[in-house]
């Protein structure tokens, strides 16, 4: 009975012992466990205030690497154009474009021209003489209009028309006067043109035609013999020029040209020396570009 007795006291002192133990344990558990999600959480909070992100605009910085050249031709720029791009996340975006940009000079525009129309006056003379050796004229009239199509910017082909007026003299020699009235050459040929430095505002150039003339004249006499005479033929011109582009539609210059008129002067008076007819011609011309 004794024994029984002190049995369940054991029991139950230790079953009491053991609850307690259990129970303590589980609160050191929870403790700690609530202890750790704070510290957790001031981590986190001190974490986020450092980081804390601001608001930043994006921004564009642009270098630009160019080389400039001229040359008679125009200017030409080229290089590189560089973009570097930076957003509000501080990410760098960096783009480079090669490029090159043309401007060309007022020479080029001019060689741009297709077509060009002029006119032309100034004085004309010939070195032709009758059988007694005296000149039929003296220094007189001519003019000229031409219609060029540029082929390349060196050279040009089109139609061509000239009218030369040589002022006429009059001669008294032993007593036979001669008199020479209107003394005309017509010419329609086709004309070129070839300019040596093409890529100036001032050009020289050389003229050039070939075509049919018209040569006429008329003459008196003390005895009064009259006569009206006029010849064809074919001839030709050349010489030299120079021109200045005012602009790009608009030029002006002067030009000489020899003329060569394959008609012999017997053709034309009783008094004639069987010679070609030869002229020299200075003109200030004047035209335009299309």
């Amino acid at each position: 009975m004794k024994k029984t007795v002190l049995i369940a006291v054991l029991a139950l002192v230790l079953g009491v012992s053991s609850a307690s133990a259990q129970g303590g344990k589980t609160s050191g558990a929870a403790y700690q466990h609530k202890a750790g999600a704070a510290a957790t959480q001031k981590a986190n909070a001190a974490s986020l205030k450092k980081g804390e992100p601001r608001l930043n605009a994006t921004t564009t910085t642009t270098n630009v690497y160019n080389v400039s050249a001229t040359d008679k031709r125009g200017t030409t720029d080229y290089g590189v154009m560089e973009q570097t791009v930076t957003n509000a996340q501080g990410s760098t975006t960096t783009n480079a474009v090669l490029y090159d940009e043309y401007t060309p000079s007022k020479a080029a525009r001019v060689n741009e021209r297709n077509m060009e129309v002029s006119v032309a006056g100034g004085v004309s003379y010939t070195f032709n003489k009758d059988d007694r050796k005296d000149r039929y004229a003296k220094n007189g009239f001519g003019a000229n209009m031409n219609m060029l199509w540029n082929m390349t910017p060196n050279f040009a082909m089109g139609l061509d028309y000239m009218m030369l007026h040589p002022g006429t003299k009059s001669h008294n020699k032993d007593g036979q006067a001669r008199n020479y009235k209107d003394f005309y050459l017509h010419s329609i040929a086709l004309g070129g043109r070839y300019t040596l430095n093409a890529w100036d505002n001032w050009r020289v150039y050389l003229p050039m035609g070939w075509g049919m003339m018209q040569a006429r004249m008329k003459t008196t006499t003390d005895a009064g013999d009259r006569s009206s005479k006029d010849k064809w033929g074919t001839g030709f011109y050349a010489g030299l020029g120079l021109q200045y582009d005012i602009s790009t539609d608009l030029f002006a210059g002067l030009e000489y040209r020899y003329t060569y008129a394959f008609i012999s002067d017997k053709h034309l008076s009783d008094f004639g020396r069987n010679n070609d007819l030869q002229f020299h011609s200075l003109f200030l011309r004047l035209g335009m570009r299309f």
